[in-house]
């Protein structure tokens, strides 16, 4: 199989997330997609952060109709940092010959060397990202191509229209009780309602 793994705090999950999914699901055409919600990322703290029930509940609303796409909760079960090479290991386990396509942002991957062993961690994934603009898409591609590390990986660098929204732009307006339907999808918004989340 073909298996899409995308990390993130997805605090909350937003429609960028899901639009993301949905092109790499079609465009690389992925038998299976996961979303890891993170539990201890280590190059920021997570106290911002809601619950992972929460946030594994929210994903499971927003990914509701999608085919193929699933939820793990691997990094909650992992003692220490969240480093993606060990997520990917521990997955690895249960799909040992499976392919597994890596989606990053594209500063994630301009600074990819900067990873927990990111070169173990490239002999197990295809890297994925996406540029926001042209200018992005020749810079990353400039990047993969002069680094002697990247440009004997195994990557894709997308040009598509990506959805311009943060996380925290979202909690930010739930905290000025403003709406937040026009970037997550309207069972997430019922839920951070319902919950009182990001108050």
């Amino acid at each position: 199989m073909r298996i899409g793994l995308f990390g993130g705090a997805f605090n909350p999950v937003h429609n960028g997330h899901i639009n993301l999914a949905k092109f790499y699901i079609d465009s690389l055409k992925l038998d299976k997609f996961i979303f890891i919600p993170t539990a201890n990322p280590p190059h920021k703290t997570n106290t911002e952060f809601v619950s992972a029930q929460h946030r594994i509940n929210m994903l499971k609303l927003a990914t509701d109709g999608i085919a193929n796409t699933e939820i793990s909760d691997v990094e909650f079960n992992l003692e220490g940092k969240s480093y993606t090479y060990n997520t990917v290991t521990y997955l690895k386990k249960d799909y040992p010959d499976d392919d597994f396509y890596l989606i990053i942002g594209a500063d994630q991957f301009l600074n990819f060397k900067t990873w927990y062993r990111y070169q173990d961690l490239l002999k197990l994934v295809k890297l994925c990202t996406a540029a926001r603009e042209e200018k992005q898409y020749n810079e990353l591609k400039a990047f993969a191509q002069s680094d002697e590390v990247i440009s004997k990986a195994n990557y894709v660098i997308s040009n598509i229209p990506v959805y311009v929204v943060s996380s925290s732009q979202i909690r930010m307006l739930v905290k000025n009780n403003e709406s937040i339907l026009e970037y997550v999808p309207k069972g997430v918004e019922k839920y951070i309602k319902d919950n009182d989340l990001y108050v």
